[in-house]
This record gives C-alpha cells, sequence and structure tokens, in this order.
C-alpha cells in the first residue's frame, strides 16, 4: 500500500507540477515585441495543445486497448519508452533555452497589490483619467470603470 500512495503522490506532483509549467516555460523561449517570435509563439501553442490532445486521446484509447488486449507490460513499456525520448529531448536542447529571471514570490506581488489598495483606497482619482496610465500603446488599454470602487 505504500508504494501505491508514492506513486499515486509522484504522479499527481508530476502533473500538478511539471505539466502546469510547461506551457510556460514554453511562451518563455519566445519575445512578445518581436513580431516574428510572436506569430512563433501562436504556431508553438497551436502544436501544443494539439500534442496534448492527441497524447491523451491516444491514452486513453491506444494504450488501454493494448494493456487490456495484449499486454500491460507493452502499454507501460511504450508509456516508459516515450518519457525517456521526451526527457533526451528536453535535455538536448537546454543550452538554446532562454532563461527569464525571476522578479520574486507572485504571492509577495499580491500582497503588495493589496497593501497598496487599503492605503490608496481614499484617494481621489485624476481629472484626466488618461494619467492613469503608463506608456503602454492605447489600443492595448483597458478603460477605466468605477466598477471596484
Amino acid at each position: 500500500m505504500g508504494i501505491l500512495y508514492l506513486s499515486l503522490y509522484l504522479i499527481a506532483l508530476g502533473t500538478g507540477g511539471l505539466k502546469s509549467s510547461v506551457s510556460g516555460f514554453g511562451s518563455d523561449q519566445f519575445d512578445e515585441k518581436d513580431e516574428k517570435e510572436k506569430s512563433q509563439m501562436a504556431y508553438f501553442f497551436n502544436r501544443f495543445f494539439f500534442f496534448i490532445s492527441f497524447g491523451t486521446l491516444a491514452a486513453v484509447t491506444v494504450l488501454v486497448y493494448l494493456q487490456d488486449e495484449v499486454s500491460r507490460s507493452l502499454g507501460y513499456g511504450i508509456c516508459s519508452v516515450s518519457m525517456i525520448i521526451a526527457i533526451i529531448v528536453f535535455l538536448s536542447g537546454t543550452k538554446r533555452y532562454r532563461y527569464k529571471k525571476s522578479l520574486g514570490s507572485p504571492i509577495v506581488h499580491i500582497l503588495q497589490v493589496v497593501v497598496a489598495s487599503i492605503k490608496k483606497r481614499k484617494m481621489q482619482l485624476p481629472y484626466n483619467v488618461g494619467s492613469l496610465y503608463e506608456d503602454t500603446p492605447e489600443a492595448s488599454r483597458i478603460e477605466h470603470t468605477d466598477q471596484f470602487r
């Protein structure tokens, strides 16, 4: 029973920790300010989600069929070989990856926003709403509302 629970926890850790980080790591490989790389990022995500969906479909149909009708060892062997190949491919590109420095814990940033909003809750809004924005292009701005006042 201990091995069963350890296996389930490792699966949960791998699925929750790794699978959710892969798409973010993939998007870090592209520069959003460069139009060519921006279109390549869209192409990457289209292929990424296609193969994630295709892999899920194959796992719940083909592999289950092979495990039930042919051999469980064959089904698990295919999964093991696929994971080894994926690890080799991932590690082979390590020198080419772009790494973005962490800006700190997201929890700290969230708490900074909460503290700033509490401190500034009685501030008067400026007459010119345009001064609420920094250097963002006008097309990408979110218009100001009094909804959460």
